[in-house]
C-alpha cells in the first residue's frame, strides 16, 4: 500500500509542476527573425528521468526545421525559415512522460517574421568640394515587421564603404528609426574627406529593440547580427560617385 501511495504522490507531482510549466510558458509569444536559430529546455531540476518529447508545427508557408540534441537535458535548437511577405506563427511543442505517466502537452507560439527590405533612392554623383545631402532609407515592410504588436523600433547600423561592398568603412554611425514610420534619414556626407572615387553604402546591422520578457529573449538582430550575412541578405543598391577636383581655368588673352 505504501509503495501505491508513492507512485500516486509521485504522479500528482510531475502533473503539478508540468501545469505550472505549462502556465508560465504560454503567456506570451516569443518573436524572432527569418534565418534566426533558438534554443529550448525543460528545466532539468524536476522531473528526473524523465523521456521528453518535442514536436513543431508550422504555420502556412514556413520552412522552419528543429534539430533535437540527446540526454536529459531535453534541448532542442529550431532555425526560422521564413521566405514569405508576412508573419508566420510556428509552435514549439513538448510533452514529458515518467513513471509511465504521461503530462499535457505544452505549446510555445513563436512569431516569425520576414527580413526587412530595404532601400535608399537613386544613385548619387558628387564632385569633390560637394556634400550629400540627407538621404532617406526607407523599410517597404515596415508595416509587417516595425510597431509595438510587431518587432517595435529598430537600431539600424550602416557603413560607407569604398571600392566595394566588402571595402574600408570611411563612414559608419548607428540610427534609430522613428517610431511612426519606415523611412529614416542619413546624415549628410561631406566629400571633402573622401578620395575620388565609388563608395558604396551597405547596411550591416538591423535590430529589433524589443527586450527579453518573461521566459522570452529579445528578438535581436536580423542575421543572428553576422554583419556579412545581413549585407548579403540586404542587398546594397546605393552608391555614391566621388569624381576629382577639377583646376578652375583662366581666361588668357591671345
Amino acid at each position: 500500500m505504501k509503495q501505491k501511495n508513492s507512485h500516486f504522490l509521485s504522479k500528482i507531482f510531475l502533473m503539478s509542476i508540468l501545469a505550472i510549466f505549462y502556465f508560465n510558458s504560454s503567456a506570451q509569444n516569443q518573436k524572432t527573425w527569418n534565418g534566426n536559430t533558438s534554443g529550448f529546455r525543460i528545466d532539468t531540476t524536476v522531473n528526473a528521468g524523465s523521456q521528453v518529447t518535442w514536436n513543431l508545427t508550422l504555420g502556412a508557408g514556413s520552412a522552419s526545421s528543429k534539430l533535437d540534441g540527446g540526454g536529459r537535458s531535453g534541448l532542442t535548437t529550431v532555425t526560422w525559415g521564413n521566405t514569405t511577405a508576412a508573419m508566420i506563427r510556428d509552435t514549439i511543442k513538448a510533452f514529458e512522460t515518467l513513471f509511465g505517466c504521461t503530462s499535457n502537452l505544452v505549446n510555445k507560439p513563436i512569431d516569425v517574421y520576414p527580413k526587412p527590405v530595404v532601400s535608399v533612392s537613386v544613385n548619387d554623383t558628387l564632385c569633390i568640394g560637394a556634400s550629400l545631402g540627407t538621404k532617406t532609407l526607407s523599410v517597404s515592410n515596415y508595416a509587417t515587421i516595425g510597431g509595438a504588436s510587431n518587432l517595435g523600433e529598430f537600431n539600424i547600423t550602416y557603413e560607407l564603404r569604398s571600392g566595394s561592398t566588402s571595402g574600408t568603412n570611411v563612414l559608419g554611425t548607428a540610427v534609430t528609426l522613428p517610431t511612426t514610420s519606415g523611412s529614416i534619414s542619413l546624415t549628410s556626407i561631406p566629400t571633402s574627406s573622401l578620395s575620388a572615387g565609388t563608395y558604396y553604402l551597405v547596411v550591416t546591422g538591423f535590430a529589433s529593440n524589443l527586450t527579453a520578457t518573461a521566459s522570452n529573449p529579445a528578438p535581436g538582430s536580423y542575421a543572428g547580427g553576422n554583419a556579412a550575412a545581413t549585407l548579403a541578405a540586404i542587398p546594397t543598391n546605393y552608391l555614391i560617385y566621388v569624381r576629382p577636383a577639377i583646376t578652375t581655368p583662366t581666361i588668357q588673352a591671345y
